[in-house]
């Protein structure tokens, strides 16, 4: 959803530096692409700890950053969150994004939201953008949602909007498809039942790409201008 569907990614940046600039710090590109897709608190500390690297002391290492950072992970969002919210209320599609899902829907192939947001969050934005969102209806996996264990770069999410979110489950094909789909979870990494490379995943971050990857999906990447150095890296990992 961030920086596919909708320009928020842009909204995430301004804000973080906005609480940075006080202390002579910036989120660049660098920093930025290996948080994209992953849980909030996971990017916060790989944010924190790329400002404020963790010493050898066993405390600094157990927090991921150092005694000198300003922030805990909790205030940290605390601030963010408190701005964000009012942002995400007015935030705008990204190009194409209505165009394809609605040729999506028209030609009713199944599609699922499958995002690192919290539910809440997502609420905010689809609610912003409903002639993206009503083409999904509930069909939505939420980085806070109960069943999920694992963020991206974990393949589990995109195997629950799989298995869950495209409201095939119930039909004999669907049921016949997600029979040779894998299961989420830790105990099925690096397995593949035969039929999850029928899947396709659309993103624009480095771990997102890498979950889809991982699940045995076919993947687009869409990356943002500032992301395409990173292109070589990435089709090394992948």
């Amino acid at each position: 959803m961030d920086g596919l569907l909708i320009d928020s990614e842009r909204i995430y940046t301004d804000v973080v530096n906005t609480i940075l600039a006080p202390h002579g710090k910036e989120q660049t590109w660098d920093i930025k692409a290996k948080l994209m897709g992953r849980h909030e608190r996971d990017a916060t500390r790989t944010l924190l700890g790329a400002l404020w690297p963790p010493t050898d002391s066993e405390e600094d290492v157990e927090r991921g950053y150092n005694s000198e950072c300003p922030f805990t992970i909790d205030t940290f969002l605390a601030m963010r969150n408190e701005r964000l919210l009012p942002a995400f209320s007015s935030v705008l599609p990204m190009p194409g994004a209505e165009r394809l899902v609605k040729h999506l829907a028209a030609n009713n192939i199944p599609i699922s939201v499958a995002t690192g947001s919290k539910r809440r969050n997502y609420n905010i934005k689809s609610g912003a953008n409903p002639d993206i969102f009503v083409h999904f209806g509930q069909r939505a996996i939420c980085g806070d949602d109960d069943i999920i264990g694992r963020g991206k770069p974990s393949p589990d999410i995109f195997l629950y909007a799989a298995h869950l979110g495209l409201g095939i489950q119930d039909t004999e094909e669907g049921k016949e498809l997600l029979s040779s789909v894998r299961q989420p979870g830790a105990a099925a990494d690096g397995t593949l039942l035969g039929r999850e490379g029928e899947i396709l995943v659309f993103e624009d971050e480095v771990p997102g790409v890498q979950a889809a990857l991982a699940a045995g999906m076919k993947v687009v990447w869409v990356p943002d201008t500032n992301l395409r150095t990173w292109r070589t890296s990435v089709q090394r990992r992948c």
